[in-house]
């Protein structure tokens, strides 16, 4: 059980926390509305005022430490299965968050997607 806190576990804690850090950004996002990309000076201030919120400046943090975290599972496991696993974790968290928190609409291909993606994640587990 240890070893498997120490890389699922980890892998699937860095998914969450990429996940929630990226989730906070885009409800951030859509108060301030799309950038424009009409001089230096308007990207920066657009990029300030993304983190100038405490939530959101801990939220950049959290997508800052995530990639430790799956670092720290990737010392004990291959990259061939550390890989397809946070990406395939991501996916199904980032689907089903945003269907939650930012109202996003879960189609039939997303679902059936979800459920290749399970069955991959399933493989993977057999070795």
């Amino acid at each position: 059980m240890n070893q498997f806190f120490l890389t699922w576990g980890l892998v699937i804690i860095a998914a969450l926390m990429d996940v929630a850090g990226i989730l906070v950004i885009k409800l951030r996002l859509n108060l301030l509305g799309p950038i424009k990309f009409d001089g230096i000076y308007n990207v920066i201030t657009y990029c300030l005022k993304i983190i100038s919120t405490p939530v959101t400046f801990i939220a950049a943090i959290i997508i800052f430490i995530s990639p430790v975290i799956y670092a720290f599972a990737l010392s004990r496991m291959n990259l061939s299965i550390a890989y397809p696993l946070i990406i395939g974790f991501s996916a199904i968290f980032l689907l089903i968050l945003s269907y939650l928190i930012l109202n996003e609409t879960i189609t039939l291909n997303n679902f059936i997607g979800i459920l290749l993606i399970l069955f991959g994640i399933f493989l993977v587990y057999l070795k």
